[in-house]
């Protein structure tokens, strides 16, 4: 009986061998190539910190801005007598001047970033 012994029974030539031995070389090369054309680029903790801090720089300047409208309505408030009035009007132009800092500096950041070499320039008569 062939499975008693753990043999299956079939004779085996060294052709067949040979030829799966040559297609399994075929396919590890094939998929030797596909990994590094899809290997992901390697991480660089420099640019994870510098992200890092180009987002505090950000998120700083919109706050300093609603802090420091606040503050200047509160004390012309306190100069003026009109309690609640400048400092809501000082708050959303503090806000607003918080906002522009924060899109200039994003435009300027992103100005000065490093292209990616493997990106394509992107064509003007794209159709989709």
């Amino acid at each position: 009986m062939a499975g008693a012994e753990k043999e299956s029974g079939r004779t085996t030539g060294g052709r067949d061998t040979d030829d799966i031995r040559q297609r399994l070389d075929a396919l590890e090369g094939k998929l030797d190539a596909a990994r590094v054309r899809h290997a992901p680029p390697p991480e660089q903790p420099e640019g994870r910190g510098r992200a890092m801090g180009q987002a505090l720089r950000l998120s700083t300047e919109l706050v300093a801005g609603v802090v420091v409208g606040g503050f200047i309505g509160w004390v012309l408030d306190g100069a003026f007598g009109t309690k609640p009035f400048l400092m809501v009007a000082f708050l959303l132009l503090g806000a607003a001047a918080g906002i522009l800092n924060v899109v200039r500096t994003a435009k300027r950041m992103q100005a000065e970033a490093p292209v990616p070499k493997d990106l394509k320039p992107v064509d003007g008569d794209d159709d989709d």
